[in-house]
């Protein structure tokens, strides 16, 4: 699975308490969006919302893992932050975000590590919504010395504005962006001059960033997403793993035009 999939794997009871509470059953959660409403009365988006509000099911993939006997393992960073090692067989539901909104992005010390004050904090600061909005997204990676999951990012202009009434932007303002020079989009093994498959651009129309040209001599600034539930907003989610009930399940609810033969 892609870095940044959400995975549910621990407190299945909790899972389905929440789908029995939206009054939902499990192999309706692959049924597409107009069905869903048409039958539920609500958006299936909103019960995606739900699950990923809800803590202690779920966690974002950071590293797979390929042990010697073939089996899949999974570094995650779950919703409370902290790492934890999953069986690809432990499973059970997995989404992936078709685009999110965040507040905060750390700040690098180079192009492959993220800077950190003396007492070993997170360089984390909130640029402007007009700085987010300009930034391009690039490659997902787990580690930048820190053991967290980010997605790179770069504004082109560089001098991010950072409003000086947020406490991390008066806590760091001694604290520069990092300008990256142009080797470090071309270079260490193209990390980040691919348009990477994991990048989703804010505007739909908008297209993959070409990185060898997103380079300006002192103007680019390089900087790292965290993805923590309290930084990550998702907008739209897909499944890309069913309960496995649903899988089984082989009814075509699209032909079904007075409503989805489930029973509530």
């Amino acid at each position: 699975m892609d870095l940044g999939t959400i995975v549910f794997y621990r407190n299945y009871g909790v899972f389905t308490d929440t789908l029995t509470h939206m009054k939902v059953q499990e192999k309706a959660l692959n049924t597409p969006d107009e069905l869903f409403q048409e039958h539920y009365g609500y958006h299936r988006q909103a019960l995606f919302h739900v699950l990923y509000q809800s803590p202690n099911m779920w966690g974002f993939v950071a590293k797979p893992i390929n042990k010697r006997d073939g089996s899949i393992e999974y570094k995650v960073v779950n919703s409370d932050g902290n790492i934890k090692t999953v069986k690809d067989s432990d499973i059970y539901f997995a989404l992936k975000m078709d685009d999110y909104n965040y507040t905060h992005w750390c700040e690098m010390k180079d192009e492959k590590e993220v800077a950190k004050s003396v007492g070993k904090k997170l360089i984390t600061k909130k640029p402007t919504s007009s700085c987010i909005k300009k930034a391009k997204r690039g490659k997902m990676v787990f580690g930048l010395g820190a053991n967290r999951l980010f997605q790179m990012a770069t504004l082109e202009n560089g001098s991010p504005n950072y409003p000086s009434s947020n406490p991390f932007n008066y806590d760091w303002k001694d604290y520069d962006p990092y300008y990256p020079n142009k080797e470090a989009f071309a270079g260490y093994g193209g990390y980040y001059n691919k348009d990477m498959k994991n990048y989703r651009p804010q505007d739909p129309q908008a297209q993959y960033p070409n990185w060898n040209n997103l380079w300006k001599p002192q103007k680019t600034t390089l900087h790292a997403i965290p993805f923590l539930r309290d930084n990550i907003s998702p907008t739209t989610f897909s499944v890309v793993r069913q309960i496995k009930a649903a899988e089984n399940d082989m009814r075509m609810f699209i032909n079904f035009r007075k409503g989805i033969p489930i029973t509530l």
